[in-house]
């Protein structure tokens, strides 16, 4: 059984997103609210998660950014996190991620996890997910 340790990185506004590095990797995206008087963020719900061979790219001309917003309510923006991740191993992470929290903006992966028995263990910035440390069989 293959292990995996996925380590997500900060939390950016979606005005803050031309920072995100450009690598590879796989990112969350949230609703959040954001206080300016203390900068502090307030994450509501993981909606999507992705994959991306350039991650700033990926998410700063996201196809699905319009969906993104329908969904946030009144005062939420958008906040993404990121896990640096080598191009070979992102199609297992990314799927493993979508079968473990279920986002609402998902549609793929859902329902199956495509690989054989492998185990995840999650750290740093990913706040609200289901699980951080699982193995699918």
């Amino acid at each position: 059984m293959k292990k995996y340790n996925v380590n997500f990185k900060g939390y950016w506004l979606d005005e803050n997103k031309g920072s995100i590095p450009n690598s590879s990797g796989v990112y969350l995206v949230y609703r959040c609210k954001f206080n300016e008087i203390v900068n502090k963020v307030s994450l509501i719900e993981i909606i999507y998660i992705g994959q991306a061979i350039d991650l700033q790219e990926r998410i700063k001309n996201h196809d699905k950014r319009e969906s993104f917003l329908s969904i946030c309510e009144n005062q939420e923006k958008l906040c993404y996190s990121i896990a640096e991740i080598e191009s070979q191993d992102l199609n297992i992470i990314e799927n493993a991620l979508i079968f473990a929290q279920q986002p609402e903006l998902n549609e793929q992966y859902k329902d199956n996890f495509n690989y054989g028995e492998s185990a995840f263990d999650l750290d740093g910035a990913c706040a609200l997910m289901k699980h951080t440390n699982f193995t699918i069989k």
